[in-house]
């Protein structure tokens, strides 16, 4: 009887909280390791938000499926999504540029998705998806885009707000190592004149 107990209100406990928003602080933990030595110059340029819904990053759902409240990042999404960018540029061996640099490589980032909700069936599952586009420009006017997604989700996680941010992070970290990867790689064949073996994935941009 007092483990009934216990569980009825742990289970009002988790509802109540489903009804309120929450402003997610979301900590970067990198991810990658050099993959360069080329210490070439990189600018990121931009990182524009273009979601349907750039009010919010997630929301919240009651037992039947029903949205009950939003999920928001603490910061700018762009301002985030942005630094963590550049950290991991850094961390894979390039070299962080300023705009009046003529010869660095410049990255635009368009996000199209960022997103976690829960998905409530016969068991509780939290799951988010990262969906990005990327452009990367060459010093002599050439131009690149290659669109990168991930997701991350997990049934064994109960609705909390930390919950939300380990799924959304899990997303993120494997978005960054897939696009980071492969714009260094493009950099790396463009001055290694494999340029074309790259361009499979990539699409010229003017």
């Amino acid at each position: 009887m007092k483990d009934l107990l216990i569980l009825t209100g742990f289970a009002a406990l988790l509802g109540s909280c489903n009804l309120i928003d929450s402003n997610l602080t979301l900590d970067h933990t990198p991810v990658m390791s050099k993959v360069t030595t080329s210490n070439s110059p990189v600018f990121l340029v931009r990182v524009t938000d273009r979601r349907p819904d750039r009010e919010r990053i997630g929301c919240k759902k009651n037992g039947i499926g029903s949205e009950t409240a939003d999920l928001f990042l603490d910061v700018p999404l762009t301002d985030w999504f942005g630094g963590v960018m550049n950290e991991e540029f850094k961390r894979a061996g390039l070299m962080l540029a300023g705009a009046d640099n003529p010869t660095a490589t410049q990255i635009e980032v368009d996000l199209l998705d960022f997103f976690i909700e829960p998905n409530v069936g016969l068991t509780f599952q939290v799951f988010s998806v990262v969906h990005a586009e990327v452009k990367v420009r060459f010093s002599d006017g050439s131009g690149y885009a290659r669109r990168f997604a991930a997701r991350s989700d997990d049934s064994s996680m109960i609705p909390t707000d930390g919950a939300y941010i380990d799924e959304i992070n899990s997303a993120m970290r494997a978005w960054l190592y897939e696009a980071v990867t492969e714009i260094v790689r493009l950099i790396h064949a463009r001055k290694t004149a494999s340029l074309k073996s790259r361009l499979v994935a990539w699409r010229p941009v003017e």
